[in-house]
């Protein structure tokens, strides 16, 4: 079911982008909404999917991993937080706290993208791979603070507080399943979430430079942003059903 579902958002994706450039606006908003409710439904579905048949309950619970439903927690973040994002062009008087919610949400989403992986991969209780996740994580934070004009060429102004932890909790999350993928050999789950947290933080880094840049709101940049962000997001869901 879970390739299925995959297909059909991949065909909802494509519709949200040509109502993004053409239209945008409240249908623009609603077929972004619809594209990622099918990156959640493929994550339930590859849960739902890798769960053992009745008769093999005793023996197939052994190697399901019910953690893997944490991902899909975050998968609803990130649907949540698209919604909010979207709604920013839609009530432009609100804009401003749509966009806090909006990251706020994805904040949650990379949490819950970490304790998945915490709990779902045999890492090896290796504490380097935390101390290089918070080295990076404290990187990011300061760049984020301290290197928005000159690093980033932006200006996050009264975002700056949530951009800073919005920002270190995804250099963690991205690190650690580096980590991950690493320490499991590159089996098919870790690799799949390392690719896709690596292209969320490719996908983040256009992004920023849409909302707090200066003339990199066009179609080259929105189009880019969305493509590599529902990549990143669909490999994230599939990676549920090998864990």
């Amino acid at each position: 079911m879970h390739i299925q579902l995959l297909v059909l958002g991949a065909i909802a994706t494509i519709v949200f982008l040509i109502l993004r450039i053409k239209k945008g606006g409240l249908p623009a908003a609603a077929a972004k909404a619809c594209a990622s409710a099918f990156f959640v439904f493929t994550g339930l579905a590859s849960a739902i999917d890798a769960m053992p048949s009745y008769n093999q309950l005793m023996v197939g619970f052994m190697d399901f991993n019910p953690w893997c439903f944490i991902l899909v927690g975050g998968l609803i973040c990130s649907l949540i937080g698209d919604l909010w994002l979207d709604l920013k062009y839609v009530y432009l008087e609100n804009s401003n706290e749509f966009t806090a919610l909006g990251m706020a949400f994805f904040l949650g989403a990379q949490l819950l993208y970490f304790a998945s992986a915490f709990n779902c991969f045999v890492w090896g209780n290796n504490m380097a791979y935390i101390y290089a996740s918070v080295a990076v994580a404290a990187i990011f934070a300061l760049i984020t603070v301290f290197g928005e004009r000159r690093i980033l060429k932006v200006h996050f102004g009264k975002f700056k507080p949530i951009a800073a932890c919005y920002t270190a909790a995804l250099g963690f999350t991205t690190t650690f399943s580096i980590c991950c993928a690493i320490s499991t050999g590159f089996s098919t789950s870790a690799l799949l979430m390392m690719i896709g947290e690596i292209l969320l933080l490719i996908s983040d880094a256009i992004l920023c430079g849409t909302y707090f840049g200066v003339g990199k709101n066009t179609k080259k940049y929105v189009i880019s942003n969305h493509v590599i962000y529902y990549i990143a997001q669909y490999a994230l869901a599939l990676s549920i059903f090998y864990i």
